[in-house]
């Protein structure tokens, strides 16, 4: 489980891109937001589609503070070169990163069967392409929805986590 110690971490959160085939780049007001704000890190929950995104990321972002996952829609390539899952801890906050799976109804009920993810505080997915930032049982889910997709939901969004030890404060962005 990989380990950042700071006093307070700021993450932008994207997720389900699938570029070029619903868009031709991140859209330049996420990589603008991330940049004025000063992000640590960003996490990316899978559907590049292509490693082009990817690389994309790495271009406007220290490849170094870009945590990312593969998720069903990726190619070949993405697959080979991004686990399915990471597992993080942030200022004593346990974080599981996972693209998800199977329709878009009840995906946290599917996710919490699927996965053992009683020891998290912050469970951070995709998939559905419909923003979610809520808690349950003590627990953070958070899906920043797709900042180019409309599948599913009616909004393009991504989302921020801002961690200190004490607190999280997630927000999902409406584009």
């Amino acid at each position: 489980m990989m380990q950042i110690n700071k006093d307070k971490v700021l993450i932008g959160v994207i997720s389900d891109t699938h570029l070029p085939s619903r868009g031709s780049e991140i859209p330049q007001q996420i990589i603008k937001d991330f940049k004025d704000q000063n992000v640590d890190y960003i996490f990316h929950l899978g559907d590049f589609t292509t490693l082009d995104t990817y690389n994309s990321l790495i271009e406007n972002f220290d490849k170094d503070n870009i945590f990312a996952i593969s998720g069903n829609m990726d190619n070949h390539e993405i697959n080979q070169k991004l686990p399915k899952q990471q597992k993080l801890n942030i200022l004593g906050h346990k974080i599981f990163l996972t693209h998800g799976s199977g329709g878009p109804r009840r995906i946290i009920e599917r996710l919490n069967k699927n996965l053992d993810l009683n020891k998290y505080d912050i469970i951070l997915f995709g998939h559905t392409h419909h923003p979610v930032n809520e808690e349950r049982e003590g627990k953070l889910y958070l899906n920043p929805g797709s900042p180019t997709d409309k599948r599913f939901t009616d909004v393009n969004s991504y989302a921020f986590l801002e961690i200190t030890k004490n607190k999280v404060n997630s927000e999902i962005k409406y584009l």
